[in-house]
């Protein structure tokens, strides 16, 4: 119950007191997390260093701007809970829908994004732009928090998929033609698949290319980094990924997954301090641990 009371207050105080006090205070917390969690700012320096190509100051720039830009996240996230259309409308500046409507082709589409700017305006505004939207959500423990975070999504036309019921519920979603949005940059270093990601290689999960395949969908590759540091409006940066099949699965599977991953290299590249990782995410990292 405190946690529930928690979230409803940080609702109503996030939206009491003026949007950049807001972000300031929340960038003062990002940086005093940037030092006091070691283990996650070991890991996110280490992660930043494959972006910059081994340039250790600025990958500990990063990693500090990522820590301030994650806080900022968490304040819309909370924001988020008291959000209406007409918000998620002025919030998402973009105009590329029509392109985006064509790639619905009978079999839906899935989405693939990362932690990256603010995900979660993207499933709102496809919503609210005509498009039958799922999300993978996974589900809080706090019973309440867990309701007003689903709320949340259904009121602006969302369909939440539980994470434990993830496959049969995005092909199910896929085969009535609706958008299936998944988050990727997940570490999965014993059950997913290999990938090479600014230039080394990464452990992700195979299931979003797995069911793209089965269920023939269209892929996309999506980002929506913030527009300014100090104003809660983003753009959305998308890219078809296309891909032939060549009836191997495994193959395929791999070879779908490495062409979303160099499309979202790509978007990291534009604005490496706009994605929030804090787990190693590098295979050869996760050795190094496993053997620590």
């Amino acid at each position: 119950m405190l946690t529930y009371i928690a979230f409803k207050f940080g609702a109503l105080l996030t939206r009491a007191i003026p949007l950049r006090l807001s972000y300031a205070v929340a960038r003062s917390v990002g940086l005093l997390a940037y030092f006091a969690w070691r283990g996650g700012r070991r890991r996110c320096v280490a992660n930043m260093l494959r972006v910059t190509g081994g340039d250790a100051k600025a990958a500990r720039r990063l990693a500090r701007r990522s820590f301030g830009n994650y806080i900022v996240y968490l304040v819309d996230f909370v924001r988020f809970l008291r959000t209406d259309a007409t918000e998620v409308n002025r919030r998402v500046v973009w105009d590329g829908w029509a392109g985006l409507q064509a790639e619905r082709r009978g079999n839906g589409i899935v989405f693939v994004t990362m932690h990256f700017g603010n995900w979660d305006l993207g499933a709102a505004i496809l919503a609210q732009k005509g498009f039958p939207i799922s999300v993978i959500a996974d589900t809080f423990e706090n019973g309440p928090v867990n309701r007003l975070v689903l709320g949340s999504r259904e009121h602006l036309g969302m369909k939440v998929i539980a994470a434990e019921r993830m496959g049969p519920g995005i092909l199910r979603a896929l085969r009535g033609n609706d958008v299936v949005a998944v988050l990727i940059d997940i570490p999965e270093p014993s059950d997913g698949i290999e990938v090479e990601f600014f230039g080394e290689r990464i452990a992700v999960p195979d299931g979003p290319a797995r069911i793209a395949l089965r269920a023939g969908s269209s892929v996309i590759a999506a980002a929506l980094p913030r527009i300014h540091p100090w104003g809660d409006s983003v753009t959305v940066q998308v890219a078809p990924v296309a891909f032939t099949p060549t009836g191997d699965q495994d193959a395929d599977v791999r070879g779908l997954t490495q062409a979303v991953f160099h499309q979202l290299e790509q978007f990291v590249r534009r604005d490496p301090a706009q994605w929030y990782i804090f787990r190693s995410l590098w295979v050869a990292d996760l050795a190094r641990a496993a053997r620590s």
